[in-house]
Formats: C-alpha cells, sequence, structure tokens
C-alpha cells in the first residue's frame, strides 16, 4: 500500500512539474493508472518473486535433527518441567515442629482456598467441564488441525508462470473503476475550483 501510494503521488507530481498537466481530471486518473499497474500489479509481482525466493531458502536450510539436537531439546524440556513443578519449596511434613511454620501456615491457607473454591463450583461443575473440554478441543482442531492446512498453503511457493493473466483478469474491472472515479473526482474539485492545480491548493 505505501509502494501503490508513493507511486500515485510520484506519478501525479511528474505530470505537474515536469510536464505540465494542470488538469486535475487527467493527472488523477494516469495515478490511478500508475496505482493499479505500477502498485498493485507489478508490486504484487514483485513481492511474489520476493517471497518465493525467502520460503525457498528457507526450505532449503530445514534438516533433519541429529543426536545433539534431541539432546538440547530434551534438556530444554527437562528446564521447563522444573520451571513450573509447583510445591516444591513447601514443607508439609516438619513444619509443625518449629522447623518451618511459615509452609506449614501457607499450606493450611492453600487448602482452606481449595476446599472453598471446590464448594463454590461443585454445583456448576458439569456445565464447567463441559466448557473447558469444548474450548481444549475447539483449541485443539484450530491450532493443530486447521492452522496446519492453513499454514502449509500459505508458505509454499507458488508459480508465477500465469501471475499477470490471472491478476488482470481478476481485477481490470476493479482498476478500470478506480481509474473513471479517480478522474471524475479530479474534475468535479476543478469544476468547483477551477484556479486550483492540486489538492492542497482545493483544501486551501
Amino acid at each position: 500500500m505505501a509502494w501503490a501510494a508513493a507511486v500515485g503521488l510520484a506519478s501525479s507530481a511528474v505530470l505537474l512539474h515536469g510536464v505540465g498537466v494542470h488538469s486535475l481530471a487527467v493527472r488523477y486518473a494516469v495515478g490511478a493508472g500508475a496505482i493499479y499497474f505500477l502498485g498493485f500489479v507489478a508490486g504484487g509481482w514483485v513481492y511474489a518473486r520476493w517471497w518465493n525466493r525467502s520460503q525457498e531458502a528457507a526450505r532449503a536450510e530445514l534438516q533433519h535433527a541429529d543426536a545433539a539436537d534431541f539432546l538440547a531439546y530434551a534438556q530444554q524440556e527437562e528446564r521447563i518441567r522444573k520451571r513450573f513443578q509447583w510445591g516444591d519449596g513447601v514443607d508439609l511434613g516438619g513444619g509443625w515442629s518449629g522447623d518451618d511454620p511459615f509452609s506449614a501456615i501457607l499450606a493450611v491457607l492453600v487448602l482452606v482456598m481449595l476446599a472453598a473454591l471446590a464448594l463454590l463450583a461443585l454445583g456448576h461443575f458439569p456445565l464447567l467441564a463441559t466448557e473447558a473440554l469444548a474450548g481444549f478441543l475447539a483449541e485443539v482442531v484450530l491450532e493443530f488441525v486447521i492452522g496446519a492446512v492453513i499454514a502449509r498453503q500459505v508458505m509454499k511457493p507458488r508459480s508465477l508462470d500465469d501471475y499477470w493473466v490471472v491478476m488482470m483478469r481478476k481485477t481490470w474491472l476493479a482498476g478500470l473503476a478506480f481509474v473513471m472515479v479517480a478522474g471524475f473526482t479530479g474534475w468535479l474539485l476543478q469544476t468547483l475550483h477551477p484556479d486550483a492545480l492540486t489538492f492542497f491548493q482545493v483544501l486551501h
């Protein structure tokens, strides 16, 4: 979009200052055509070629894991598991003997809170369990099934042999309408403000 806008502004500036075209209708129509052809269609082709090259380079870098990779992955998983081992710092035994009274008090408070939460959720447990299970299954389907299919289709490089034919066939009506609307807008602005050569002069 930034490239298309830059192409439109540059084409209008070249027509005004380089060629001396003072008609807003002509400049806007030509600018809209430049936005469509050079900004949208040609810019999309350049971007698609860059995308294909980047994806091919990424696929070329993919390799099978070796023993060192498996070991590093296992060590990382072990570190993550240790990080989420809750309750290791709470000592339920020996706390009552005076060695660590804070751990015993904390354990009692946790048990009381868990009991209170269980009593509150007891009446709605089937509904909560059903919603949790449905949400979990939906998450699994969305991320691991649908997401994998979408990613596989989007990420793979595509042939650009018929890019121009397909793009022009699908978008030429929108491009033509864009040119006509831009030309009509320029004609209307200059009809309302005959002395204006730019849109900023119209606003002024």
